[in-house]
């Protein structure tokens, strides 16, 4: 926010995860348990921008009501050695899971269907020596079809042709 002004008065559920889950959550195990520590998720700024975040907070009673006390850290950096842009694909089992808490389950799993299905054509190229056709018979696809996946992962400039 260029303000702080901006913030004061505002609800956090406004900047914190995904609107009406996270911070839910994060309320629900602090009323549970009394504190959370390092809960992954994301700040979300005024024009879009996020960050990868942990939460840390506690709950102490105050008064007639509850008082919540919040840490927020930035480790964006820190949880990825090879960021991933917007539109590439996990490479990893790691990487997947990673997401858990930044995207919904739906977003999830197409992403890791991408990523089986990458990852198979690979190991099929490989298999029968970079054959485009054999690769199609092996995975089980038309070669139209199997032409299609290798450009919609980028793959069609790694392989030879037909042979």
């Amino acid at each position: 926010m260029p303000s702080i002004e901006r913030l004061i008065g505002a609800r956090l559920g406004a900047w914190l995860g995904r609107p009406g889950i996270d911070l839910e959550l994060i309320v629900a195990q602090l009323r549970e348990h009394g504190s959370v520590r390092n809960v992954a998720t994301i700040l979300r700024g005024a024009a879009g921008a996020q960050a990868e975040i942990e939460v840390s907070g506690v709950v102490a009673p105050m008064g007639g009501s509850e008082c919540f006390g919040f840490t927020i850290r930035h480790v964006g950096r820190r949880l990825r050695q090879v960021p991933l842009v917007a539109h590439d694909t996990p490479r990893s089992v790691e990487q997947l899971t990673e997401l858990v808490g930044r995207m919904s389950l739906k977003e999830i799993v197409r992403e890791s269907t991408d990523l089986i299905e990458r990852l198979c054509i690979e190991a099929a190229l490989a298999y029968t020596s970079d054959n485009r056709a054999s690769a199609a018979e092996v995975l089980g696809v038309s070669r139209q079809s199997l032409y299609s996946k290798l450009h919609r992962h980028g793959l069609g400039n790694l392989v030879s042709g037909d042979g």
